[in-house]
């Protein structure tokens, strides 16, 4: 949807609130989520509150200490809301600036006060990093993200070093998600110092097709990337790698399983184990923090993850949430939503 196509219902006041169909008696903890049904996107939390978006939502970001977060139109996407989870009001709005759409990934800074967004200039092409009020959602300045297609962030140490996964790929908005750079694409990760926004370190792969998308960091400190690779000369990428790995100062590839269709929808982290969904492949992989292969647990459509103390939460597109046991790999199905697509990302309330 182009931006003139939505801005007259951007203000979050002229959307309803309303209410999932009835919860299992035993939900899990309270998850947050993009989703679509029959009538179109909406922001769901698993206490039953959910909430009518003008597009689809992409990442959240949980605000401590209250029952609000923030929620990304995902890309390229112009809007940025604040919403109270618990009652499925929207609390705050803004859209990109002039000349700038959203990457659909958000984090907060140390302090609290200020919100990071991934951007893109649109006359140059340029990856930028926004920062926003996180209140007011008020946008302070802006920096740059070093790379093409900045997509998802993550704070290596809070408040100094923010690692970005610069996709690669250049979209504007007249074409949609059109790839419009797909035989010189750009992936990288990079390394900023914070509050500077100074370049520290930029990592990229031998194969440029691997587009970096989403990250999680382990508890030994390895950050993970999951992949979702592209062919500029058609070639399948059935036999794709899935994960990368940040790992004492090395970006290497995982062991790749076969035959998973190359796009890693989501990424977690639990002990020193990565997890992530491979859309296409219906499974969801388990790696060790070293790259070994763990092992691949069935899942039709798996979509987004999240994690608690002692297991791993996966949704899909067909309105299931399960849990798995990263021990035995077992999987668990917690509720159902026939006709609910949940989108690629699960959030876990604070």
């Amino acid at each position: 949807m182009l931006r003139r196509d939505f801005l007259g219902v951007i203000a979050c006041a002229s959307l309803a609130s309303s209410r999932l169909s009835a919860a299992p008696t035993s939900p899990p903890p309270v998850l947050l989520a993009a989703a679509a049904d029959a009538q179109g996107p909406l922001f769901t939390a698993m206490n039953g509150t959910s909430l009518r978006t003008p597009t689809r939502g992409h990442g959240m970001l949980p605000l401590p200490g209250n029952r609000e977060l923030i929620l990304m139109a995902r890309r390229p996407g112009y809007w940025m809301w604040r919403i109270d989870w618990s009652n499925g009001q929207c609390l705050a709005t803004t859209e990109a600036a002039p000349d700038r759409h959203f990457f659909g990934h958000a984090v907060l800074a140390p302090d609290g006060r200020t919100i990071l967004t991934t951007e893109n200039d649109l006359s140059t092409g340029r990856g930028l990093i926004g920062l926003y009020d996180s209140q007011t959602l008020q946008r302070l300045s802006e920096w740059s993200s070093h790379g093409i297609g900045p997509h998802e962030l993550l704070w290596l140490i809070p408040g100094k070093v923010l690692a970005v996964a610069n996709g690669g790929i250049l979209t504007l908005p007249e074409t949609g998600r059109l790839k419009l750079n797909l035989d010189r694409m750009e992936p990288s990760i990079v390394l900023l110092e914070m509050p500077s926004g100074r370049l520290l370190a930029e990592h990229v792969l031998p194969d440029r097709t691997l587009s970096l998308r989403h990250l999680a960091r382990s508890a030994d400190g390895s950050l993970g990337i999951a992949i979702q690779a592209e062919s500029p000369d058609g070639t399948p990428v059935t036999d794709a790698p899935l994960l990368a790995i940040l790992r004492e100062n090395r970006l290497t590839l995982a062991d790749a399983p076969a035959g998973l269709g190359g796009y890693g929808a989501s990424i977690a982290a639990l002990g020193d184990d990565f997890f992530v969904t491979a859309l296409q492949g219906d499974t969801v992989v388990q790696w060790s923090s070293d790259g070994r292969l763990v092992r691949e647990i069935g899942l039709r459509r798996p979509a987004g993850l999240a994690t608690r103390s002692d297991h791993v939460l996966v949704s899909n597109e067909l309105g299931t949430i399960a849990r798995i046991d990263p021990d035995s790999g077992t999987l668990k199905v917690e509720l159902e939503h026939p006709g609910l697509r949940w989108d690629n990302h699960l959030a876990t309330a604070s």
